[in-house]
């Protein structure tokens, strides 16, 4: 599975148009049964993941997604810190498992839910995943995504671990702002770290904080593909690097 996850991170793109075709039953069943079998990287947040059609999504939100499609992945957790990043990691595994599978998927980070419309007895509503069958949803072999230059966001020692890092370097992003720096050091850690908003922005750091979750996916996934045995840390005392960064996580290999 692993391999097939990691094949679909230089495939999928954000898709643009979906048609309006319910999903196959076995892809919204095998979807329910992936998602239900992860371990988000801070095991003790409490999250959980609804599927709904268009017009049930259209009832709970404020702010309507950008993009329709036939139906969403909503992501949910408890308020705590590094809950944000476990929906982004959570999100993007299973963005990665739909691509392999031949669904289309964009993220929608501009849909809001009021919360006293949405379901009673929910977790905190943070992000949606719209989802379908589109023409033109995957990448084609060859084809490079709109990132940054490796050296803006890639500080490597070890040249083995190029690929893995070049893998989180083209995971998606809110408006492709990709608020990441990638640090590995001599003890076979990859460090995340993530980029401050400007003036603080509430809303910017939200979105940046899912971002760097869909970062570490990838990081994961290339790693596990290059036969290492990663395990997520929060080390302390925190690494640093350059100010203006703030650590998320590392990834001991």
């Amino acid at each position: 599975m692993n391999e097939e996850l990691f094949e679909s991170i230089s495939r999928r793109k954000s898709c643009q148009k979906f048609r309006e075709e319910e999903l196959r039953a076995e892809d919204m069943d095998g979807l329910v049964d992936f998602l239900s079998e992860l371990e988000a990287p801070e095991e003790e947040i409490d999250w959980n993941f609804d599927t709904l059609p268009y017009l049930d999504m259209m009832r709970i939100c404020s702010t309507a997604p950008a993009i329709r499609a036939p139906v969403y992945l909503v992501l949910r957790a408890e308020r705590k810190n590094f809950s944000l990043q476990n929906c982004g990691y959570l999100g993007e595994l299973a963005v990665l498992w739909l691509t392999s599978r031949g669904v289309a998927t964009c993220w929608q980070g501009s849909a809001q839910v009021d919360p006293n419309e949405d379901y009673r007895g929910s977790l905190p509503y943070v992000t949606c995943i719209a989802m379908g069958y589109g023409e033109d949803a995957f990448r084609a072999p060859g084809e490079q995504p709109d990132r940054k230059e490796a050296e803006k966001v890639i500080f490597n020692r070890t040249p083995e671990y190029t690929p893995i890092l070049e893998a989180a370097r083209i995971a998606p992003s809110s408006f492709n702002r990709q608020p990441w720096a990638f640090v590995s050091d001599d003890r076979q850690r990859l460090h995340l770290f993530r980029k401050k908003s400007v003036l603080a922005n509430p809303v910017t750091e939200f979105h940046q904080c899912v971002d760097c979750g869909a970062a570490l996916a990838h990081l994961e996934v290339a790693a596990k593909a290059k036969g290492y045995k990663p395990e997520f840390k929060r080390l302390k005392p925190e690494p640093s690097f350059k100010r203006g960064l703030t650590y998320q996580c590392s990834l001991q290999l």
